[in-house]
């Protein structure tokens, strides 16, 4: 019981982290293009994953077919997971985002119920609906009518399927493959993919940007992308791909905290209305147990 607690505790850490990335990586879009943005951080995170992992991954052989899938898994979950994610922040607010993303819990789970062949309870669905009755607040401000999903809501719905597909590759691989070796070859083939859409004749426009945000690309790199994707990486499949989701659900509450005291952003009522009807939503759904309907 104690292991598993100081396994919720990392996975608490990382979720600060990520929450909080929200923030940062608004202030980054602001002086890098996204592509370039998810290509110098994918090649910070795999220098310090390099130095993390190298003799695990050293003595670990792996098959065409591991490859295949660790491709895959790269490709969803770090490069289109990466771009989607900072494009996004150009045209939404970093609170809005975190909540969209925030319904990455139920998606998981519905993906998990497929693949692993599960079932769900009526009040799975139930807790479904009251999640997306709080994003819905969110979108429509309270209007509760037909939403004008703009461009940033679009590109970080799909930052939320890409996460949660990742999450449920990362809990099926983790059975044959070291979760270590899971977060090295799925950053590599993810900077791979990347390449072809960087801008790279705009890329001597990077050198110009002021030293501090190189600084905060790099260590918010290291730390939300390197330690912390790591650290999620070997501890998911000790609780599973659904439970540890349960708790991305206080990403919107980190991402309101730090929006207020590094972008003096104001905490909007409709906001924490919106993230409490979601909390509430996934934590019943996910709180239910296993039967059939």
């Amino acid at each position: 019981m104690n292991k598993q607690w100081v396994t919720y505790i990392i996975l608490l850490f990382c979720v600060v982290a990520w929450g909080s990335n929200f923030v940062f990586g608004s202030i980054l879009v602001k002086v890098f293009d996204p592509s370039l943005i998810a290509f110098f951080r994918l090649m910070f995170i795999l220098i310090f994953l390099f130095f993390m992992t190298f003799r695990i991954n050293k003595t670990k052989k792996l098959t065409l077919h591991n490859y295949f899938w660790l491709a895959v898994a790269g490709l969803i979950g770090v490069s289109l997971n990466q771009w989607s994610f900072y494009a996004s922040l150009q045209f939404t607010e970093p609170v809005t985002a975190s909540l969209i993303l925030a319904l990455s819990p139920i998606v998981t789970s519905l993906i998990s119920s497929y693949w692993f062949k599960e079932r769900k309870t009526f009040r799975f669905w139930g807790g479904s609906l009251v999640a997306l009755l709080g994003v819905w607040l969110v979108i429509t401000k309270g209007s509760f009518l037909v939403p004008s999903i703009g461009k940033g809501e679009l590109l970080i719905g799909v930052t939320m399927l890409s996460f949660s597909v990742f999450l449920i590759f990362v809990q099926h691989l983790s059975k044959t493959i070291h979760p270590v070796t899971i977060t090295w070859y799925s950053n590599v083939f993810g900077l791979i993919g990347l390449l072809p859409f960087v801008p790279w004749e705009d890329t001597h426009r990077v050198w110009s940007v002021p030293f501090s945000y190189w600084i905060l690309l790099i260590v918010t790199a290291i730390v939300m992308h390197g330690l912390c994707t790591y650290m999620w990486n070997n501890s998911i499949h000790k609780v599973g791909a659904s439970k540890a989701a349960l708790l991305l659900n206080l990403e919107p509450f980190v991402a309101m905290v730090f929006g207020f005291f590094i972008l003096a952003h104001t905490i909007q009522t409709l906001q924490l209305v919106g993230a409490f009807i979601i909390v509430m939503g996934v934590f019943i759904s996910l709180r239910t147990k296993r039967e059939t309907i």
